[in-house]
């Protein structure tokens, strides 16, 4: 029986790409407005937003940013969910909460004393991604999931990323059971674009998986 997991594609430029995942099934599509490879520029991912007007579950992925930064993005392009990819405190994702969005709270994983805060985050999920101390994602390198073997009760709101691809997405899905899995350079060409191909197999499995 296919599983019940859900699927997040990130680091989104543009309108083609949104298209095709949201077509294929996908629950959760990334905009990336901190420094990346894969950044947007929101007036470019506002237009996009309001060009898939029937799909409500956009995120905005923001690191160390000003919280007035994130508010005006949010409210122009009408996010309900927010990612918070950097350094954040639990008080600045409190806030949000407060302002009513849906927060996911990224932790870079290197060992277990990269999730020694995690019970200090009052959010709706938290994501984790494998730690890099050239950048704050998109490493392609998964990290070991056995580090989050003893938190079921953190794996029933977890989006699961790093180094994803179509050769271990069913691994992934199987092994840890989180409730959302999330790729990005897994199914590009690159930086920033999707490869159709990839994108599609990526997805078909991980509904398949279980």
């Amino acid at each position: 029986m296919p599983n019940d997991t859900k699927i997040k594609i990130c680091g989104n430029t543009n309108l083609d790409d949104i298209v095709l995942a949201k077509k294929l099934g996908a629950d959760f599509l990334g905009f990336i407005f901190a420094k990346s490879p894969r950044s947007i520029e929101p007036r470019e991912a506002k237009s996009i937003v309001r060009s898939v007007n029937d799909f409500e579950n956009f995120v905005g992925v923001f690191a160390n940013q000003p919280k007035d930064e994130v508010e005006q993005i949010a409210s122009d392009l009408e996010l309900k969910w927010l990612q918070f990819h950097g350094e954040e405190t639990s008080r600045y994702c409190t806030y949000f909460m407060e302002q009513k969005y849906k927060v996911i709270k990224s932790f870079r994983i290197k060992d277990r004393l990269s999730l020694k805060r995690l019970d200090e985050y009052n959010v709706n999920a938290f994501l984790f991604d494998t730690y890099s101390s050239k950048s704050l994602g998109g490493t392609g390198e998964t990290f070991d999931w056995t580090l989050i073997d003893d938190k079921p009760h953190v794996k029933e709101r977890l989006f699961l990323a790093g180094g994803l691809s179509v050769d271990n997405v069913q691994n992934a899905v199987n092994t840890v059971r989180p409730y959302a899995i999330d790729v990005a350079s897994g199914v590009e060409r690159e930086p920033g674009k999707k490869d159709s191909a990839l994108l599609e197999k990526f997805i078909h499995l991980a509904k398949q998986a279980g």
